[in-house]
Parts: C-alpha cells; sequence; structure tokens
C-alpha cells in the first residue's frame, strides 16, 4: 500500500476518526489482528466478527483500526465506517488511482471457470523475477480478497496479477470498478457454479464483464479454442489477441508438437506471434495446464517480455500448490503407493482433467487406479448428470471408486456417480473410505490413489494424512 494518511483514508472511506492523529502515515493492511501490519480492518465473518480483535491488534504493533464497531477500551485510533468490506474497497481502487499517478505499471486481470489460480501462479512466477509484482494469495478471488490484493500495490509495484472470481452475474463488474485493467484474460466458460447461476449462458454472461469495460488501449486475451471465450471479442472494444493450445495462424501464444511424458507432464515447441520461442517442458501435470501456460505466455508477451524469457520462464516454473494435481508417494495404506491429490475443489471440467491423467500414468506406469471422490456441488439442474458422465469415465479408465458422501442429502449425486462403475463403494467418512483403500493397496500389485472432490467432502484433509504418512 502506498502510505497514506489516517485522515486521507477517512476522507476516502467516508468514515469517522475516533482519537490520534490525523497525520499518522499506514503502508500496509490486514484483516487478521495477528499479522504485522499498520492498519487492522474488522471484518464481519460467519464466525466471528474482527471488531472483537481491535484490542489484539493494538497489542501486536496496528497503528490503528478500519471498523464498524469501535473498541472504546482500545487506545489506538479507530476509524469509523458503516461496511469495512465497502470502505475496503474504496481504499483499494483509491491506492490503485495514486500508483496510475506515475508510470511503469500494469494490471493483469483473469477470470474462468477453471484455471484461474493455476494461471495466476503461473503469471506471478512469470513477472516477478524481474519486476515487482502483487497477486492474490490463493484463489482470494472475492470482494474481500480482491482489495485485500490491490492495497499490496506500493510505490514501486511494476505488475498485479488480478484474478477475479464470481457467484452470480455483477460480481465480476463489481470487481472491475475497484481494479480496472490493462490486460483482461478470459480462460474458460465451464460448468463451475452453474448450479447458482442457472446456465451456462449466464456464466457467460458474468465472465464476459471483464472485457466489457476494457477501453480501446487496453488488450483482451482470450481463449480461441472455446467457443464461449470467441463470442467475447465482440463484446469489447479493446484490442484482441488470442492464445491457443493447438498451432493455428494468427495467434498471440501457441504451440506445436505437444507431447506428454509418462506421469501427464507435456511438452512442447513455443509459439509466439508466429514463432517458435524455444521447446518448453512444463513441471505441471495435464493437458489444460499447458493451455493455462500459453495463456500466461501471451500476456507476457502482450507486456513486452522477451520470447526467450517467456519460454524458460515457463520451463523453470516452481512446484504445484498443495491439493492442485500433486504427485507424491504414500506408505500409509499398508505399502508404498503413488497418490495424486487433486482435491483442491471439484467440477465436470477439472474432474475430467483429473480422470484423463490419472488414466495415461496408469498406462504408462503399469498401475491400477481407485478414484477416491466426493460430490460436485453447486452444479444446478444437471448436477445427476455430470456426475453419471463422471462414472463413465471412472468406468472406462478401468478403475475402482469408493464415494465419499458424508452428506446423505447428496446421495443421489454419489449414487450417480456409482451407477456405472461395477463394485463402487460409499464411504460415509473419511475413516472408512481409508480403510476401503487400504484393502485396495493389500489386493493391487502397482497402486495409484486418486484423490478428487468438492471442499465440503474434507478429502484434502485425508490427502493430508497420506502424505504426512499418518
Amino acid at each position: 500500500m502506498i502510505k497514506t494518511s489516517l485522515e486521507e483514508i477517512t476522507r476516502l472511506t467516508g468514515g469517522e476518526l475516533l482519537g490520534g492523529a490525523g497525520r499518522t502515515l499506514v503502508g500496509s493492511v490486514s484483516i487478521s489482528s495477528a499479522a504485522p501490519a499498520d492498519l487492522f480492518v474488522a471484518v464481519r465473518g460467519e464466525k466471528t466478527d474482527g471488531a472483537l480483535f481491535i484490542g489484539k491488534a493494538f497489542e501486536n504493533g496496528f497503528k490503528a483500526a478500519l471498523t464498524h464497531a469501535p473498541d472504546p477500551s482500545c487506545p489506538m485510533p479507530q476509524i469509523l465506517v458503516k461496511d469495512t468490506v465497502d470502505a475496503l474497497s474504496k481504499l483499494a481502487k483509491a491506492n490503485l488511482e495514486r500508483r496510475r499517478e506515475e508510470p511503469g505499471f500494469t494490471e493483469i486481470a483473469l477470470t474462468g471457470s477453471v484455471g484461474k489460480t493455476t494461471t495466476k501462479d503461473i503469471l506471478f512466477q512469470l513477472f516477478s523475477p524481474f519486476a515487482p509484482t502483487a497477486a492474490n494469495e490463493g484463489s482470494f478471488n472475492n470482494e474481500l480478497g480482491l482489495p485485500l490484493t490491490c492495497l499490496k500495490v506500493g510505490e514501486g509495484t511494476r505488475y498485479l496479477i488480478a484474478e477475479m472470481g464470481a457467484n452470480k452475474i455483477g460480481d465480476i463488474s463489481r470487481l472491475f470498478s475497484i481494479a480496472p485493467c490493462d490486460v483482461a484474460l478470459e480462460l474458460r466458460v465451464g460448468f463451475a457454479h452453474e448450479g447458482e447461476f442457472g446456465s451456462r449462458e449466464n456464466i457467460f454472461r458474468a465472465k464476459s464483464e471483464l472485457v466489457k469495460d476494457l477501453k480501446p488501449s487496453d488488450t483482451a486475451v482470450l481463449n480461441a479454442q472455446d467457443r464461449r471465450v470467441r463470442e467475447m471479442a465482440s463484446l469489447t472494444r479493446a484490442r484482441v489477441r488470442w492464445f491457443s493450445l493447438d498451432f493455428r495462424p494468427g495467434m498471440e501464444a501457441c504451440a506445436k508438437n505437444l507431447e506428454m511424458d509418462e506421469l501427464g507432464r507435456p511438452s512442447f515447441e513455443l509459439i509466439l506471434e508466429g514463432k517458435a520461442a524455444g521447446r518448453v517442458s512444463l513441471p505441471l501435470l495435464g493437458e489444460h495446464n499447458a493451455s493455462n501456460a500459453l495463456a500466461a505466455a501471451a500476456c507476457a508477451k502482450v507486456c513486452g517480455m522477451p520470447d526467450e524469457e517467456i519460454a524458460s520462464s515457463l520451463s523453470g516454473l516452481g512446484g504445484v500448490r498443495p491439493h492442485r494435481l500433486s504427485l507424491f508417494e504414500s506408505r500409509s495404506l499398508g505399502k508404498g503407493c503413488l497418490v495424486l491429490d487433486d482435491t483442491f475443489n471439484a467440477n465436470p471440467d477439472s474432474m475430467s482433467n483429473c480422470i484423463k491423467i490419472a488414466e495415461r500414468m496408469a498406462k504408462e506406469k503399469g498401475l491400477r487406479p481407485l478414484f477416491i471422490l466426493s460430490p460436485m456441488l453447486e452444479l444446478g439442474e444437471k448436477g445427476e448428470e455430470y456426475h453419471r458422465q463422471v462414472g463413465r469415465l471412472v468406468r472406462d479408465s478401468s478403475a475402482a471408486l469408493i464415494v465419499v458422501c458424508q452428506d446423505k442429502g447428496k446421495d443421489a449425486l454419489a449414487e450417480a456417480y456409482m451407477e456405472a462403475v461395477p463394485g463402487a463403494k460409499l464411504a460415509r467418512s473419511l475413516e472408512e473410505a481409508k480403510g476401503e483403500a487400504e484393502r485396495f493397496v493389500r489386493e493391487v500389485q502397482k497402486p495409484l490413489i486418486v484423490l478428487k472432490g468438492s471442499h465440503a467432502f474434507h478429502l484434502d484433509s485425508l490427502a493430508g494424512d497420506l502424505e504426512k504418512g499418518k
């Protein structure tokens, strides 16, 4: 955050300063009273109220608090506002406007039904070695996460990588109003949250909000392989650039001679504006991550990064985040076996990608896969059919199946998975699923355990136990 006085913060947020000197400067913000920062923002959550921790923030060295409910017993200056999330958005918007008063700043915003966080991480790894770069923590991409990301921008920040998520139409427009970008990246219009949006058409409307308000001097980077993303070209005034996993003319970034190794890691000849930039070997699993890498490469090319730097940076990417197609060996199930952990979340697109990767891995290495799945949520009226489709993919991969469903209200989804898979088992707890997996591992010579499901069923906890050897 660019250093700002309490007096100015009070003015920007429409608040009231209670105590303290208005000339006091703050240069960092946190919603955690334990994190070291200057300004504590008290957010009212579902389980607790940040205003209860103002005193703790003062003890931990904060200079001031932005709050909807002041603590009269705390001597720390407090700015009283009606809504701290709204006030945080105003402060974030003003911070970006101040940074844009000086040259040398570019914001890349991205959205899509799948791949946002991985692509954001790739972009951060591309840009951060060359210039100060800010980006969302994890997938913190909502009305709270985006403003906090924008407040990471300081006087010397050169790039902001802003992941924008949506649960309903209008969400991205609101986020864009806080952080209007220079480069907008659209990845894919898929099935995620179809139940909340009502249809893929509504998902298209929500995701396209990112490009509608771009200026003619801005750039929209679009996925040429997604029909609905292609349609966004007609909705924007900005320059349009394209990326594609297959080779085609007119692409900012595309690939030739795509190959997959035995673990499903892609390599390809990177083509930038029609010219070969070098061979790229990704440390990430799955063909879809090659597409994510090409999306990031297109943005880097638009921003003027040299071709050879883009190619070498992609090959030198760091490891994946936890629970995102993470591959490890575990001895927790009675003997050594490979575990593929993709429990970050689940929708039909990411489920299909995961199954394809596991199927390739099993074929190349002579493994027998066991899928431990939980239901996919927020898919609406077509939810059961999407689960049947996944079940058929599991059957066609000759894999065994355990479905973890602690919520009997979701049994119809669990049963839809199981319809097509002979011998599929239903587990009512993670412990029961682990017991079934132990039996499978004992009976199979070279097992591969694959975990995938929505957050609500806590398969990430089981994956963590397997990795730690519990």
